[in-house]
């Protein structure tokens, strides 16, 4: 899965005015929208199958408009010490299904190797939907927007988790500006861990947008990893920044990078991230 990868589960983390954007996992281009905000698509701050498991979300509290959205493919490369995994391709969708609604989803292909062994195939597949309970399209600069979400976690088949099937509970807030934005997550995921992560975002005039983000989650007993055994209290940080720029009016290259901070052996591991997103809307 994609391991620690700011942009790497499909995604984008924000998006920005003008930017025909959208990560997570991902940005990239923007999904068609009532305003001149993109959306942002979640990302997924996740260890692959034979690390230390945590559970991260980031979002913000903007929705695709109705039968709009945006796709994405993208790929990460993640490395630490004695191990590495790329994850490609990672395939992303979201689709606005009602004013104030979307679903997304992600599903990303991986090849590991850690210390001689290595490994390949589908890695954690995300599906996620978001309510947006108070609309930052409903005011201009300065605008206030707060969403729920609801994520369903399918795990990779080499996990050790007795369980593959988990979910998470994501509440998103966002405050816009003409030019920046500041937007997070908080809340749990049912393997064990809560978590809060913020980004800040600056559009420049070009469309070309800058994200830099810091995320953190902690484990409630303690972490599973691949060898079964549990790491009490532990905790994970990530320090990420991420670049997307627009090259036609439906579609944006995206380019991700990030650094983890954690008290287990995956301390100082970073991933590095790119990908093509296109925006897409229903016919008239």
């Amino acid at each position: 899965m994609t391991v620690l990868a700011v942009a790497g589960t499909a995604v984008a983390q924000g998006n920005g005015n003008g930017r025909g954007r959208p990560p997570q996992a991902g940005g990239q281009g923007s999904p068609a929208r009532s305003g001149g905000q993109a959306a942002a698509a979640p990302v997924v701050l996740q260890p692959s199958p034979s690390f230390p498991q945590f559970g991260t979300w980031l979002d913000d509290a903007t929705t695709a408009a109705r039968g709009a959205g945006y796709a994405s493919i993208g790929a990460t490369y993640w490395r630490g010490s004695g191990a590495n995994q790329v994850d490609a391709p990672i395939l992303g969708v979201t689709y606005g299904i009602a004013n104030r609604a979307q679903l997304s989803a992600t599903v990303p292909f991986y090849r590991a190797s850690y210390e001689g062994f290595s490994g390949s195939g589908l890695d954690n597949i995300y599906i996620s939907g978001k309510i947006a309970v108070v609309n930052p399209d409903a005011g201009a600069a300065g605008a206030f927007g707060l969403a729920v979400g609801a994520v369903a976690e399918i795990l990779s088949a080499g996990f050790a988790d007795a369980s593959r099937a988990h979910w998470a509970v994501p509440l998103s807030v966002e405050l816009r500006g003409a030019t920046v934005r500041v937007y997070g997550s908080t809340g749990y995921f049912s393997r064990g861990a809560f978590f809060a992560a913020g980004a800040l975002e600056w559009t420049a005039p070009t469309g070309t947008s800058f994200t830099a983000s810091l995320a953190h989650s902690a484990s409630v007993h303690g972490v599973t990893v691949a060898t079964t055994a549990r790491v009490p209290r532990a905790s994970l940080r990530d320090a990420s920044v991420f670049v997307s720029h627009p090259v036609s009016s439906v579609a944006s290259l995206y380019a991700a990078g990030s650094r983890t901070f954690s008290g287990t052996w995956i301390d100082g591991a970073s991933s590095v991230s790119g990908g093509l997103s296109f925006r897409f809307a229903s016919p008239p």
